[in-house]
């Protein structure tokens, strides 16, 4: 356990890009976006309202508004689905709208999903159904994991002065065992290899195989800790706290998400608990502000963060620091532009953000909530970097000592640093080099030395600082 060295946190953060929505712009999201071809129209929520329909399969059962849009309503079934319906189609109803057990929706499911090669076998627990032609060992993780998450997000929502309540329908989880079988089911983007759907309220994954390249237990912590990001969108989703068709400022959304997330391993892989350090996201931290320019530190970073619409990988790390930070060191603040953006009801949001790559707006709402002065808050984020205990994923992996040495004036000085990949070690010489005044740099010498693990290359560091 360690914490990450001063000088690696004197730089500019890395943007986190995502979609982003206003917290109150009076416009209505087009359903269109969310897969249901219907007209805009005008948006009302009818409380509790339950009807008589017929669901996609035809048979006749009672589901409850979720949204009405002009002439149609989005209904929840008793499934847990989103769909729609003519209200024509329906009839109100004093009936209440009760939830299908999880043995019956198991048993639709193993009708309604693909053949695969490896039969599909189903696990219930408390709160989820886990439908899997996974091993029994990743099937089990996953359900650990989950139900463990659940009681501690529920705890931390609670204080959000938000109405908070239990999931109403069965919280769904497919786990295919193979890639191929999860793209054959649904086209996603490279790269993504889990997701949650709020329209079926189900999270979909696969599990994911080893690299050559990665020892086993670092492959299943990355696998295990996207098993809880996705956990944590379809918790909030269901207890109240994120309302289904809704979109929340993405920052915040991605950001709570891996708040939520940090697991590790060992001879029980657990979920470590909510606002634990994500040691994965920490070394993405790290890593990139390692490869940065040392004077960019002017507010830059949660500005980006804030209005980008696209996130990346180490956009996610952004994210999460941000939120973190908020989290850790503005509660009342954090808490109440949560509970702003719990309000937020269906269809509520930014239409189509993904069109632009900044959506300036939710700068000043931002703001609104946590000051206007950025610079201010982007160095207090940093010092809480400083802070944070934190395990290298990589420790056991070869790492590199970057080493420069130079004369200045009568003295000789030195500087090092710690690298994973050669050409973030690089990129750090070059423009250390490029900082150093001409006298100095004429004179300054440099090299790189690689070792086998993070301690081996720490203890040289130390002791090649020290040496005259």
């Amino acid at each position: 356990m360690g914490k990450i060295p001063l000088l690696l946190v004197a730089s500019y953060l890395p943007l986190a890009v995502v979609p982003q929505t206003e917290l109150a712009n009076g416009q209505g999201i087009p359903p269109r976006e969310f897969g249901f071809d219907i007209p805009p129209g005008k948006i009302s929520y009818p409380a509790g309202q339950a009807v008589l329909t017929r669901d996609p399969d035809g048979n006749r059962v009672v589901a409850q508004v979720h949204v009405r849009v002009g002439k149609n309503y989005v209904l929840l079934f008793p499934d847990g689905q989103l769909a729609v319906q003519s209200v024509a189609n329906t009839i109100d109803t004093d009936q209440p709208f009760v939830a299908v057990g999880k043995e019956s929706l198991a048993a639709q499911l193993l009708v309604d999903l693909p053949r695969t090669e490896v039969p599909w076998k189903t696990r219930t627990t408390r709160r989820y159904l886990f439908v899997y032609n996974t091993n029994t060992e990743f099937a089990l993780v996953t359900s650990r994991i989950l139900e463990t998450m659940f009681p501690g997000i529920r705890k931390f929502s609670e204080k959000l002065k938000t109405t908070i309540h239990d999931p109403v329908v069965p919280m769904v989880v497919i786990m295919f065992g193979t890639e191929r079988e999860f793209r054959a089911f649904r086209s996603v983007a490279r790269g993504v290899h889990a997701y949650y759907e709020p329209v079926s309220n189900r999270i979909v994954l696969y599990q994911q195989k080893h690299k050559p390249s990665l020892k086993p237990q670092l492959a299943i912590q990355q696998s295990i800790s996207t098993i809880a990001h996705e956990g944590a969108h379809q918790i909030l989703h269901n207890i109240g706290v994120q309302q289904r068709l809704s979109r929340w400022p993405m920052w915040l959304s991605e950001g709570l998400a891996e708040y939520f997330a940090p697991t590790s391993v060992g001879k029980r892989l657990r979920w470590k608990g909510l606002g634990q350090v994500n040691d994965l996201r920490m070394f993405e931290l790290e890593q990139f502000l390692k490869s940065q320019e040392s004077d960019r530190r002017g507010g830059e970073m949660i500005e980006q963060t804030v209005t980008a619409n696209r996130l990346s990988s180490t956009g996610y790390a952004s994210a999460w620091s941000l939120t973190h930070f908020l989290a850790q060191r503005r509660k009342p603040q954090f808490q109440a532009f949560l509970h702003a953006v719990s309000q937020l009801k269906p269809l509520q949001g930014n239409p189509n953000p993904g069109n632009r790559e900044h959506t300036v707006e939710n700068l000043s709402v931002f703001q609104t909530h946590f000051g206007d002065d950025l610079i201010k808050l982007e160095n207090e984020l940093i010092q809480h970097l400083k802070r944070l205990p934190y395990q290298d994923p990589y420790a056991e992996f070869p790492h590199l000592v970057g080493m420069i040495v130079y004369r200045d004036g009568r003295q000789l000085r030195r500087v090092a640093n710690l690298f994973h990949t050669q050409d973030v070690a690089s990129k750090w010489t070059t423009e250390t080099l490029q900082a150093l005044p001409e006298p100095q740099r004429a004179s300054a010498r440099h090299a790189l030395r690689s070792f086998p693990n993070r301690n081996s290359a720490e203890r040289f560091a130390k002791q090649w600082l020290k040496a005259r």
